[in-house]
């Protein structure tokens, strides 16, 4: 019987090498189909896109969101692309363009993004879309809110008790979600002291730094020793202001006390970081809730930083006392 020739054997030695090839990879893609299955997403896949309105570097709300979301790539693995001082007429487009080139999530740092998001998000349904205080319609959306109202309470509770002139300044961005904290802020200097006034500058947005600067000047004038200001990329021009004028400020977003050691008085924290953490989390599980999702001081995302050398001991005593009894309120979520 003559023997096979050298071709033929080659030949069906490399047809059962493509075989054995095609089944591994295949048994390959059926594990990793599984792990998508179990826990949403693959965390080594994962495309995110943070969207800021303002700069990176504002020592505030859009520097805690990079840092933050720098901080969770190293440890989650995700890729992130990063496009700030994103226009508000700009923003259909990015959304667009990230969710056309595949992206698996974007994180939208502000309410401005959420109504783009929305007429976006409609068209592209493998892509998660998420926003701040806005309205989440779509199942393939998710909108974070902060309850600020308790927080606010603390702060003017603060001020009031700060304050030497029975004057105090709240500077607001005059817009609907910025509502409950000067509220909130107002009934707690109420709290200490009906008789101290409360003296509200607006300023139209989160990056109006020529307003800001100018509403502080002019609560200055009028007597106000202590200035709670609730902006963005603004508050670090509000506390160089303030200081230079001998005024007591207490920052916001993040710990500012390192801006003017000697005139923060604290600041309202919003952990952007421990935010974040939570959501990626969630996401890569795959059990990020849709809608509207509250978060408060129960959760740590708002907290008090350390208090300056100037506020007494008895007074950071009654503001923790508080703000205990503020964590033990049930705050609701979801909607």
């Amino acid at each position: 019987m003559p023997g096979l020739r050298p071709f033929p054997t080659l030949f069906i030695g490399l047809i059962i090498g493509l075989l054995i090839l095609i089944t591994s990879q295949f048994l390959v893609s059926m594990k990793h189909i599984q792990s998508i299955n179990q826990n949403g997403h693959s965390s080594n896949k994962i495309r995110v896109a943070l969207l800021l309105e303002g700069p990176t570097y504002d020592q505030g709300w859009n520097s805690s969101a990079l840092e933050s979301l720098t901080e969770l790539q190293k440890k989650l693995g995700f890729s992130l692309e990063v496009a700030n001082n994103v226009k508000p007429e700009e923003i259909v487009d990015v959304a667009q363009k990230f969710a056309s080139n595949g992206y698996d999530l974007l994180l939208g740092h502000g309410v401005i993004f959420s109504e783009p998001f929305t007429k976006v998000a409609v068209y592209y349904p493998q892509t998660r879309f998420v926003s701040f205080n806005g309205e989440a319609p779509h199942e393939n959306q998710t909108t974070i809110r902060y309850d600020m109202k308790p927080a606010g309470h603390l702060v003017g509770m603060l001020a009031a008790k700060m304050t030497k002139s029975s004057n105090v300044g709240y500077i607001l961005v005059n817009k609907p979600p910025e509502f409950a904290q000067v509220e909130g802020f107002r009934e707690g200097v109420k709290r200490v002291s009906p008789s101290i006034a409360v003296s509200v500058g607006y300023v139209p947005d989160f990056n109006d730094h020529a307003k800001a600067v100018e509403v502080t000047r002019e609560m200055i004038a009028s007597g106000v020793d202590v200035i709670y200001t609730t902006g963005d990329s603004f508050n670090l021009e509000v506390i160089t202001e303030a200081q230079n004028a001998k005024v007591y400020t207490i920052g916001y977003i993040a710990d500012q006390r390192y801006i003017a050691p000697d005139y923060v008085l604290a600041s309202l924290v919003q952990d952007v970081g421990e935010c974040y953490r939570t959501i990626m989390e969630q996401f890569i599980q795959g059990k990020l809730p849709h809608g509207k999702v509250m978060y408060g001081l129960s959760e740590g995302v708002n907290r008090f930083s350390s208090f300056g050398p100037m506020v007494p001991q008895e007074i950071r005593d009654e503001i923790n006392q508080e703000l205990s009894k503020l964590i033990q309120q049930p705050v609701p979520h979801g909607g």
